[in-house]
């Protein structure tokens, strides 16, 4: 397994919180260590303290201006910060967050968003996750072949495809077939054009 990437919440509603927190428990290598509400005095500072990874912040929970926020952030160094955004926020502060987590989005979209930029430098070939064997039998998931299907282009055995499926399944921490093709199109595994008709 990588390193683990802490990450903290600034929200002030407590059912986000909590929904956020467990949210981010289901994605492997990733540790919720603290959440502000927004109303803290030196709030930039509580986050430099913490030294974490990742900030998902909801800029309307912020006491302070956001955007003199946002400039105050850059100081701290490489911190990976998502901006959460609600309805009611402003177009031109969603402008402001080079990634973007909506509110309305389902759990799914949500882990799938936050992986695909903390794992954005994978690519194929060059594959933390991934063994070049399980690459190749994940673009033949993707592309709606069966285990069967692939065990007979790849002159496998049934068994062995569904032991690298399971093997899929387990390191990137995704069940299910439209979670593998959203995983796969956001690391450019596939491209969309390919899939065709594959996807129901």
């Amino acid at each position: 397994m990588g390193e683990i990437k802490t990450v903290i919440v600034v929200e002030r509603n407590y059912l986000m919180q909590a929904g956020l927190e467990a949210m981010l428990m289901e994605i492997p290598g990733l540790m919720m260590v603290k959440t502000f509400t927004g109303d803290e005095v030196s709030l930039a500072g509580h986050i430099r303290k913490q030294q974490a990874d990742v900030l998902i912040l909801n800029p309307l929970a912020l006491k302070e201006d956001p955007i003199v926020f946002l400039r105050k952030l850059k100081q701290i160094g490489k911190m990976v910060v998502f901006g959460l955004m609600e309805k009611e926020t402003p177009v031109n502060l969603q402008s402001h967050f080079s990634h973007v987590l909506n509110v309305s989005d389902s759990k799914f979209d949500l882990q799938n968003k936050i992986r695909s930029v903390l794992h954005q430098d994978t690519r194929p070939g060059n594959h933390n996750l991934l063994s070049k064997r399980e690459v190749t039998i994940l673009k033949q998931v993707v592309l709606g072949l069966t285990n069967q299907e692939i065990a007979d282009r790849l002159f496998l055995s049934i068994h062995t495809v569904t032991t690298h499926r399971k093997n899929i399944n387990r390191k990137l921490g995704i069940k299910t077939v439209s979670g593998l093709t959203v995983y796969a199109l956001m690391n450019h595994l596939v491209r969309m054009e390919e899939m065709g008709g594959a996807t129901k």
